[in-house]
């Protein structure tokens, strides 16, 4: 095949070959010079920004967090909201930085926590029953599987994540605002810290609530196995001076009966008495060691030692015939097993 123009673009490049040399060079230095801006263009972006805080939450690199991270001004934020739904936490002049000083502690602790996921517990009552935290203990690994960026819009830009937290059975959503600064891109703000702490409080009052419940349903099945071994019939007291004239006895009588299948060897019964028109008086909680067998009855009085003198002394004694009312505390069974009232207080904080 004859292509007659080849010697001619052969002979062309032979008398102009530095030109061409030069040519290809510029053209070089102009895609590469592009190419590095591109580059430096996106290590100015935000884009870059969240993949180097992405990969450093993964890795729980403590060191570029910290640079990518104003914790003063996320914790300043975040403290002011969590002073406001717990009051008493850190409670003082100074509390919104001892608070700050707590959040940055924490998520310090994080950092350098291996993160490993919890695994969801199903069971409401064990769930209830162990000590609450604050973060999750994979809470970093939780923000770096599911942090996204969104568009920015005038130096900033907003950041995604979601957290679960397992004792609380609930998914959280957090948005945090990044800056670009002198410096670079900066997370400096949870946008949302008052959604988000409001949200956490009710979750756990709704968790001290359940708490309280479930203590009050124990009771209520204790009671009723208290019933159905010993019931326990109305009680009776009567009060009076002794010889001296100073010193009240009262004797408190009580009834019970073991209708159940295993002995009942010791009982705390707790008391209440009240006047004949039923002003309430005085209460105790009266103790015996004395084994019941199944079949046995049991009859025990309980004497209380006042001063007849005193305010009390002189209501008790005015207040005859004397009103009694009486419940079972604690009953110790011959099988080591022990039934017993709890006191349901008011929902716990555990957050002090």
């Amino acid at each position: 095949m004859n292509l007659p123009f080849i010697p001619q673009i052969v002979a062309f490049a032979r008398q102009h070959t530095l030109a061409l040399a030069a040519t290809v060079l510029v053209l070089i230095v102009i895609v590469v010079s592009f190419s590095g801006w591109r580059y430096y263009q996106y290590r100015q972006s935000s884009q870059y920004a969240y993949e180097i805080l992405r990969d450093a939450l993964k890795t729980g690199d403590a060191e570029t967090i910290a640079e990518m991270v104003d914790f003063n001004s996320l914790s300043r934020g975040l403290a002011k909201d969590l002073a406001q739904n717990y009051p008493f936490l850190k409670a003082g002049a100074d509390q919104e930085r001892q608070i700050a000083d707590m959040i940055q502690t924490a998520l310090l602790k994080q950092s350098r926590t291996k993160q490993e996921p919890v695994k969801d517990e199903p069971d409401v009552k064990i769930r209830l029953k162990t000590a609450l935290y604050a973060l999750p203990p994979d809470f970093l690994a939780q923000l770096a599987s599911s942090l996204s960026l969104q568009p920015p819009n005038d130096g900033t830009a907003l950041l995604t994540a979601k957290a679960r937290h397992p004792l609380l059975d609930k998914n959280f959503l957090l948005i945090l605002r990044m800056d670009q600064t002198p410096t670079g891109w900066r997370v400096r703000q949870l946008v949302n810290s008052p959604e988000l702490v409001r949200q956490f409080r009710e979750a756990q009052v709704e968790r001290m609530t359940a708490q309280r419940q479930m203590i009050l349903d124990r009771n209520t099945a204790t009671e009723k196995r208290m019933k159905e071994l010993f019931p326990l019939q109305p009680c009776s007291a009567s009060a009076g001076l002794i010889s001296d004239g100073n010193t009240l006895l009262v004797v408190v009588h009580v009834l019970a009966r073991n209708i159940g299948t295993v002995s009942v060897n010791n009982m705390n019964l707790f008391t209440n008495l009240s006047s004949a028109t039923g002003e309430p008086l005085l209460t105790r909680y009266l103790n015996a060691v004395q084994p019941t067998h199944p079949g046995e009855d049991f009859e025990r009085n309980w004497t209380i030692e006042l001063d007849g003198n005193s305010e009390l002394g002189r209501r008790v004694l005015n207040g005859q015939p004397l009103q009694c009312k009486g419940t079972w505390k604690t009953l110790g069974l011959d099988n080591g097993e022990v039934l017993h009232i709890s006191e349901a207080p008011a929902p716990i904080e555990e957050f002090q």
